[in-house]
């Protein structure tokens, strides 16, 4: 057993120790106390002044993409440019490249103090290599058939293998694109495979101003460029894209909504109806330009509400921290507590794992950072979330992944 010893223990919103000790056996956390005596048998790590919290969570992630970064910035702004300008570079990556850019996203995840990634796979080819994950990723496997294109032997055995036990991660769910690149008939099926085997549907939605005029005008750049390849898509009764997908009954309770940029009333409505998850995504909401997130009214109507950085295609860093010190200039008055909230105890909630992810209590996976922390005067969680000092130790499921002699 291991017990770590620092300054300060950041447990859970509202409950800091200090000092504190956290008693690990294997990859739980067996005990967390301001002190604790120690065993015949157990190795103790005095961190001196420094917090120990628990890892962060990052609820949206496209880790494949990650190598992407900067090659799109041309695009900022416009929304459907953006997406052709995707279509044409994801062609000239190949599986290998696509497994180098996931592993670099891991690095830099790791780097921020993340310890767990909710990851969109579109490139189940890269299952094909061996390779090992640090991290506790939880991974939902994209689907696409506007076109019906991309398909081949290798994405076959990809996807074949990505609901395959051993795994480097573990897949949690389908992942339906969106309203516009995903038909009907998929969704059902993503919706029929989460019912049956208890797993998560994750799926972008109105995400631009050019989706919500599609679905709600039958109108606009985006609706004519996916027209051009599937002309079906000029049938439909207007509506939004969120209601699109609800009306058909095409949601399941364990859904989570990504960006939600453009809602109506009728929109809030069903979000407060229904015990679904919404993802915000601050950088990359800022990098198109998007109208104003309403975080505010989602928070108001105890929306289940979590961050995520999406992919470096339209983001600079996958730093949560990043993330939350960009949403708070927009949303000042906002706690500290909810942004908080919104990196570790809703993003478990939002997947089943209240109380095993996102806290330090007896009984959780044993997934911590520790920053230094020489700074008694200042407020814990303040320094946590707007600092930008790495890491000097990082445990995921028990294990030391990152510290001082692997920096």
């Amino acid at each position: 057993m291991l017990i770590l010893k620092a300054s300060h223990v950041l447990c859970k919103p509202g409950l800091i120790l200090s000092p504190g000790c956290v008693r690990i056996q294997g990859n739980k956390i067996l005990e967390v106390a301001r002190s604790l005596e120690v065993g015949p048998k157990e190795t103790v790590l005095d961190l001196g002044r420094a917090i120990i919290f628990p890892g962060l969570i990052n609820a949206h992630c496209h880790l494949e993409y990650t190598l992407f970064k900067g090659k799109l910035s041309s695009f900022r702004g416009s929304f459907v440019e953006w997406i052709k300008g995707m279509v044409q570079l994801k062609k000239t990556f190949s599986s290998k490249e696509y497994l180098e850019s996931f592993q670099a996203g891991i690095n830099l995840a790791l780097r921020s103090a993340t310890t767990c990634l909710f990851d969109i796979l579109s490139k189940p080819e890269i299952l094909l290599f061996k390779f090992h994950s640090p991290l506790r990723i939880y991974s939902f496997l994209e689907l696409i058939d506007v076109g019906k294109s991309g398909w081949n032997d290798e994405k076959l055995a990809g996807s074949l293998l990505f609901f395959q036990d051993p795994f480097p991660f573990k897949a949690i769910g389908i992942s339906p694109h969106s309203p516009y690149t995903a038909s009907l008939e998929l969704y059902a099926l993503s919706k029929a495979w989460c019912t049956k085997e208890k797993g998560f549907l994750m799926t972008h939605v109105s995400e631009s101003l050019d989706e919500y005029r599609m679905f709600k005008e039958k109108k606009g750049a985006l609706f004519e460029f996916i027209c051009s390849f599937n002309p079906s898509y000029r049938d439909f009764t207007p509506s939004s894209p969120l209601r699109f997908l609800a009306e058909r009954e095409l949601l399941g309770p364990n859904s989570l909504l990504v960006h939600l940029n453009y809602l109506d009333q009728a929109d809030y409505d069903l979000l407060e109806k229904n015990p679904w998850t919404v993802v915000y995504c601050p950088k990359s909401h800022a990098f198109f330009g998007h109208d104003p997130f309403a975080l505010p009214a989602l928070l108001e109507k105890n929306i289940n509400i979590v961050l995520g950085t999406d992919s470096l295609a339209s983001n600079d860093s996958l730093d949560m921290r990043k993330e939350i010190q960009v949403a708070h200039h927009s949303y000042p008055s906002i706690s500290l507590l909810d942004w908080w909230k919104m990196v570790t105890i809703n993003p478990a909630k939002a997947i089943g794992m209240a109380g095993k992810l996102g806290v330090i209590s007896p009984g959780a996976y044993a997934d911590l950072a520790v920053y230094p922390f020489d700074q008694p005067s200042s407020d814990p969680l303040e320094f946590l979330l707007f600092g930008d000092s790495s890491p000097f130790m990082i445990i995921v499921d028990g294990r030391i992944v990152h510290c001082p002699e692997t920096l």
